[in-house]
């Protein structure tokens, strides 16, 4: 993952009502090279405004946001299909997420995958070659924290990506597109800690910083996959197709 001639990143994450299998997704997000990102939310029974969703995450941001409003679950999961068959180069592009499925289990494709069952909707990823980031950033970047003799790992999203590219402005050469722009800038437009803080204001209807916090984590996963790709040898970054 690490050529000049590999693969461009696409990085895909979920927000969720919870955790389990009756749960459903609320939004789907996709961080494309060059900087810009494609979100679905499923606005359910909630008002949902996507032109006024763009403006204000594309201001968050400093990067162009495409919304999608779905209404319902099984409009998502086809808008994903849809996304997938429009904007991915299949021969050059690679999907790859943290902790969505790892040989620890994952979250985010056992849980589309449960969703699409339930939901009568074919798999949207078929075929797409794809990388988790969990095992590499964990074994192959020190993420290890000490505090009064104690140690820990910062092996989640955050934790890693608050270590490693947070507020580093000397990653600019690292992590600057082909177009020059420097991606690693502190971006404070992440409104939640967790997912749980989401998933609470999803159910009020507020929708807008249930989309701010999945743009941030989809961001904050294509900058984690670009330094994998650049300081991590390709053996040691496991690949399959979906």
């Amino acid at each position: 993952m690490h050529e000049k001639s590999d693969r461009d990143h696409v990085a895909w994450d979920i927000e969720t009502t919870g955790f389990g299998w009756s749960e459903e997704i609320t939004v789907s997000g996709f961080w494309f090279p060059g900087g810009h990102a494609t979100l679905l939310v499923n606005a359910g029974p909630h008002a949902a405004d996507a032109e006024a969703f763009e403006r204000r995450l594309a201001e968050a941001c400093g990067a162009p946001v495409s919304v999608t409003v779905a209404d319902d679950e099984a409009a998502l999961l086809k808008g994903m299909r849809r996304v997938v068959f429009e904007r991915f180069e299949r021969d050059y592009d690679r999907l790859v997420a943290y902790n969505a499925e790892s040989w620890k289990g994952g979250f985010d494709l056992p849980f589309v995958r449960t969703r699409c069952i339930r939901q009568g909707v074919d798999w949207p990823f078929d075929g797409l070659l794809f990388a988790d980031l969990w095992d590499p950033v964990k074994k192959r970047l020190n993420t290890t924290t000490t505090a009064y003799g104690a140690s820990d790992d910062a092996n989640s999203l955050t934790g890693a990506y608050d270590l490693l590219c947070d507020r580093n402005e000397s990653l600019g050469d690292v992590l600057g597109d082909a177009e020059g722009h420097a991606w690693y800038r502190d971006r404070p437009y992440d409104p939640f800690e967790d997912s749980g803080s989401a998933a609470a204001h999803y159910r009020e209807g507020d929708l807008l910083p249930v989309l701010e916090h999945n743009l941030a984590d989809v961001h904050r996963t294509w900058e984690l996959g670009e330094l994998v790709r650049r300081f991590v040898s390709s053996k040691d970054v496991t690949e399959k197709k979906l």
